[in-house]
């Protein structure tokens, strides 16, 4: 029982999976992966996008199987009422306690830059806010702020060009110096980034042209890829070996910008990118995170249920990672392991469990006399 009215284009779907994946990783994901691949930072996005083509394809061959429904849904389908409801709880607290490390983050980086004494349960509890309402608005209204926040999100990073003059090309050399295995490391990271695909399974039977979900996935994907690339090209060309060092390399990049002593101080369209980025990233996570309730106890309206929600999501926040440090340490050793797990490895259980059960089915069906 799908639990949204609403309907909206798998276009828009890809629109809201390149910040769901990107917005958090665009400023974190250099400076992890430059402490393994140094100067082959820009390899570990190529590398970790093969995770991210699995998981979408993943979640439309789930799709395919299993239409109008989601992973809290067909997992009980696939494995029978009581594991099913197992692994929908699973999901169900993840996409909670993600929501509340996403705000988190989020939160962190607005303080830390920006808005010094502004107390950080403010800052988390106004995201917060302002995501409930539209995800209480549903699906149909998450998909248009995508529309309109997307390019806002995208324009910022190009603005990083006027830098050219600054950079040195030669900082990409010597490529693989000390071989394959430092970007695989590096590429650790990025590939728990990209696994977040799979929260399409959420927003897949809400299309209105679900043939075209795998397409513009993988669409999606391929530019959140190249935006890697390019951010990672970029950021190493001007800061060198010392990316590793930095905490938010591009904000220290946004930093060097300065044209005709006009166009200074380009952090705040940083800000702004965060901002709107995070808002598509929390909303998306957030909305996973009430459906997930609602399908898991099969309630027939989720919308009562946002805001108290919230409220755990704005504990989990607080509760949960007490500090940067904390923060920091959390998303550098375990994150990767922690999305893999739920978003890659459950799923693919799934569907080679479904795989198997559907060829059982058609095995015996075939034995059958006419």
């Amino acid at each position: 029982m799908l639990l949204d009215k609403g309907k909206i284009s798998a276009f828009q779907l890809g629109l809201m999976m390149y910040p769901t994946v990107l917005a958090t990783g665009l400023l974190a994901l250099p400076t992890i992966t430059a402490q393994y691949a140094k100067n082959d930072l820009w390899l570990t996005s190529i590398f970790a996008s093969i995770l991210g083509f699995i998981s979408v394809y993943i979640a439309t061959r789930l799709h395919e199987l299993y239409p109008k429904m989601t992973v809290i849904q067909y997992s009980e389908r696939i494995l029978g009422k009581i594991p099913g409801k197992l692994v929908g709880f699973v999901f169900f607290v993840f996409t909670l306690h993600s929501t509340g490390i996403i705000s988190r983050q989020y939160a962190d980086f607005v303080k830390g830059n920006f808005l010094f004494k502004s107390p950080i349960l403010l800052v988390i509890s106004s995201i917060i806010l302002l995501t409930a309402f539209a995800v209480r608005g549903g699906v149909e209204i998450l998909a248009r702020s995508a529309v309109i926040f997307t390019p806002i999100f995208i324009l910022p990073i190009f603005i990083l060009l006027v830098l050219i003059p600054d950079m040195d090309v030669k900082n990409i050399f010597p490529i693989l110096s000390h071989g394959i295995i430092p970007v695989i490391k590096g590429s650790a990271a990025p590939m728990g980034w990209v696994s977040e695909f799979f929260i399409m399974t959420f927003f897949l039977p809400y299309l209105a042209d679900p043939e075209k979900g795998g397409k513009w996935g993988f669409i999606s994907l391929s530019a959140i890829t190249l935006s890697m690339i390019y951010v990672n090209l970029l950021i190493l060309f001007l800061l060198g070996p010392d990316v590793g060092n930095k905490t938010y390399p591009v904000f220290v990049a946004f930093r060097y910008i300065s044209v005709g002593n006009i166009f200074e101080n380009m952090e705040a369209l940083l800000l702004a990118m965060w901002v709107v980025g995070n808002f598509i990233k929390i909303g998306v996570f957030y909305y996973a995170a009430v459906l997930s309730f609602g399908q898991w106890l099969n309630l027939s309206e989720y919308r009562p249920y946002v805001f108290p929600l919230g409220i755990f999501i704005v504990a989990l926040s607080m509760w949960d990672l007490p500090s940067f440090t904390r923060l920091a340490f959390f998303i550098t050793y375990f994150d990767t392991f922690y999305l893999l797990s739920v978003l890659l490895l459950i799923p693919l259980l799934l569907l080679i469990v479904a795989l198997l059960r559907k060829g059982k089915s058609i095995g015996e069906g075939d034995n059958q006399p006419f």
